[in-house]
């Protein structure tokens, strides 16, 4: 049974009117029905009478609407419409009391003022505040205090922007390390790209009609246009009026019917607002300096959905939108006659507007419902108390075990081992039964584990495969069920791109994460009682892909030169393999690398040293590390060599410049014996640059990229 958490979600907005704080409301429920493991109960402030914005959150599979007035027929709210905030805290904690939510999102200043008097509430509550004084010459102490308050009590908060986070610490004189960024949301872009032209010679605007806003102004500058051009049409979506305009509603309700060429649509649904715009070719987000300074911190979701769909759009320049847009962005205004002017320019100019329009379909990418998810769901799942229950399924897990031991020890996890018995082989009960525990499985290989483990995931557990050489030349990667595997980890960029090519795995499945090791283990002081310089080692000489005969030639050539040299190798020897020596071909071969070995004068100075997990011990007396190997997927040893301060020597395999740097990577045995040789006295200073190289193969950086992976699908 995989982990649920609880979600209450409550925006102090009311859906049936569109404005920017409905539209967040139904936005963050869009973005958290993306994880099946979240269930979400979102509660309304206001009896549903117009379902053109609740048409967007009213399907979502994950998200449960509480539809107030009709579910708690027993309260008698003072307005039969909409609850006032004290009766929206009683309900919050009514909720929390019966179903113990997890996590508690709140939007508006009034409810996370009284939330604060509850303190179970408290606990398990984010607040969103965006209408706090932006002014620092106009807040008051009492309101300072207040969001002081706030901030200490609660254990996280969402900001809109980095620039409302910076403007926050500056009035409360705090840290900032509980704000998280919350931007406005927008719908996911679709494959099909816009066609970056103007097809319809046409304005929109979407929003609702306030001073601010520019409604006036913006119907002012149009009739100018239409005045220069009559082919033009403005289209317009809303219909609230706000502030001073309410008086006016008349008035401008009656220019926009009666001007010629504007299309006024009235209130309408987010999904035809967008489609108004996309009939549209350049959109408006015009407002005035109170909002639009120097000092602005909010972001329009208006400018954004523009973006969405490759309209260029008009807005003031400020900082904020320069960072957005850059600062050669071409519809920046401040005046009517720019309005006219570059609308003119933009409609006119085909390379113009297609510039302008792909910068700013480009920088609105990030604000997508799904990458809105990515960011917010470690922070979501930080408040479900209970352990991820994780299982690492595969035959040889000796390349990941420093990461399960991580995990093993961890308090937020639960790890089990479904230790398979090969490629294919398993107890298949017993791999049930890890099946129905698991909410992350762990796939170490991508040979028969993955194909089974793919093939029979249950709903909402997350799959991850980490694949490495081998499972190339195997069919399991075709039996995978594609659909099913979350992420596929490749442990080297040239493994990467093997499995896109030859396995056909998808790149937006894929992730690269190199192999791990702990240079901390393999920092040891060398050996002093001998020259180590003269000690060439090799790790691992099974099966003949890792070409010895290729070692002893280099050993052989060295030796000539000066009989101090010894090659130490420590590996399994072929005899204690069987499947390996039921192959004809590597028994043939390792009989005569071994009589080789044997009738050579050098024979005394080849060292057999016991296979075992005392890596770090046998660096101390090893000068050179050999990798000689046909190929490799990434090849550990020497990199652990490199931890030690001994010096990598790899006869090149296709990817090893990925891994390791050009330095060390040799054409021919030839120049690995010019090398070597040439290379007796080596500074200090060089083995700590190669302990220093090992940095970011570190268990510690490796095993945190997995832990972010692992929480972050």
């Amino acid at each position: 049974m995989t982990r649920k958490l609880k979600v209450l979600l409550y925006g102090d907005v009311d859906l049936n009117i569109m404005d920017g704080s409905a539209v967040w409301l139904t936005s963050i429920a869009n973005t958290l029905n993306y994880d099946s493991n979240i269930n979400v109960d979102m509660l309304l402030k206001a009896r549903v009478r117009n379902k053109q914005l609740f048409s967007e959150v009213d399907n979502l599979e994950h998200v449960n609407i509480i539809d107030t007035f009709n579910q708690f027929t027993d309260i008698n709210f003072k307005n039969g419409n909409r609850m006032n905030v004290k009766e929206a805290v009683d309900l919050i904690n009514r909720l929390h009391n019966t179903k113990e939510y997890d996590c508690i999102i709140v939007r508006g200043f009034d409810i996370v003022k009284e939330l604060l008097h509850i303190p179970n509430i408290v606990a398990v509550t984010i607040p969103y505040i965006t209408n706090f004084t932006h002014d620092l010459s106009k807040i008051s102490k009492e309101e300072i205090e207040l969001l002081i308050q706030i901030y200490r009590s609660f254990p996280q908060m969402f900001v809109q922007t980095p620039q409302m986070g910076d403007l926050f610490k500056e009035i409360t004189n705090v840290n900032g390390d509980k704000l998280n960024l919350l931007f406005p949301m927008i719908p996911d872009y679709t494959e099909e790209k816009p066609d970056f032209k103007n097809v319809n010679n046409s304005i929109v605007y979407t929003g609702k009609f306030a001073e601010d806003w520019y409604t006036e102004e913006i119907l002012t500058a149009f009739e100018k246009l239409n005045n220069i051009d009559s082919t033009i049409t403005l289209n317009i979506a809303g219909d609230k009026f706000q502030g001073n305009l309410i008086r006016k509603r008349d008035i401008i309700s009656a220019r926009m019917n009666e001007a010629q060429n504007i299309n006024w649509v009235g209130s309408v649904s987010r999904s035809n607002s967008m489609e108004l715009v996309k009939q549209s070719d350049i959109g408006i987000a015009w407002r005035s300096l109170n909002i639009d300074n120097s000092d602005s911190v909010e972001l329009s979701t208006k400018l954004l959905e523009y973006g969405r769909l490759g309209k260029p759009v008009l807005l003031r320049r400020t900082q904020m939108h320069e960072e957005l847009l850059g600062q050669d962005y071409p519809l920046f205004i401040d005046h009517e006659d720019e309005f006219v002017n570059k609308s003119l320019e933009i409609l006119n100019n085909r390379k113009l507007y297609r510039k302008a329009a792909k910068r700013i379909y480009n920088s609105c990418e990030k604000y997508t419902f799904y990458e809105a998810y990515k960011r917010l769901r470690p922070l979501l799942w930080s408040f479900n108390k209970e352990k991820v229950k994780l299982v690492f399924a595969g035959h040889d897990l000796k390349f990941i075990k420093m990461a399960i031991d991580y995990f093993e020890e961890h308090p937020a996890y639960e790890v089990k081992i479904d230790q398979w018995k090969g490629h294919t082989g398993h107890d298949i009960e017993a791999s049930k039964k890890y099946l129905e525990w698991a909410d992350i499985i762990f796939c170490e290989w991508g040979l028969g584990n993955a194909v089974w483990y793919s093939n029979n995931k249950k709903k909402g557990q997350k799959l991850i495969v980490r694949m490495h050489l081998q499972e190339r030349v195997t069919e399991h990667p075709s039996n995978f069920q594609m659909d099913n595997i979350d992420r596929v980890i490749a442990i080297s960029p040239f493994i990467y791109e093997e499995f896109n090519r030859v396995s056909k795995i998808p790149r937006e499945k894929m992730t690269m994460i190199y192999n791990m090791i702990d240079t901390e283990k393999y920092n040891k002081t060398k050996y002093t009682n001998q020259n180590i310089m003269f000690n060439i080692g090799i790790c691992g000489i099974l099966p003949s892909r890792k070409r010895l005969d290729r070692a002893l030639n280099v050993f052989e050539a060295l030796w000539k030169r000066d009989k101090r040299y010894k090659l130490y190798i420590k590996s399994k020897l072929p005899q204690e393999v069987p499947w390996l020596m039921n192959r004809e071909e590597e028994k043939v071969y390792y009989n005569q690398v071994f009589e080789r070995i044997n009738n050579s004068p050098w024979g005394d100075n080849v060292i057999f040293d016991k296979h075992g997990n005392d890596m770090d011990e046998w660096f101390r007396k090893i000068g050179f590390v050999l990798s000689t190997s046909d190929y490799e997927s990434f090849h550990l040893a020497p990199m652990e060599g490199m931890a030690s301060g001994s010096i990598p020597v790899v006869l090149n395999w296709p990817g090893a410049e990925t891994i390791y740097t050009k330095e060390y990577i040799f054409e021919t045995e030839e120049s690995i014996v010019e090398f070597i040789s040439s290379n007796q006295n080596v500074p200090k200073v060089k083995k700590e640059k190669l302990i220093k190289c090992t940095k970011e193969f570190d268990k510690k950086v490796i095993i945190r990229n997995i832990e972010n992976l692992i929480r972050d699908i």
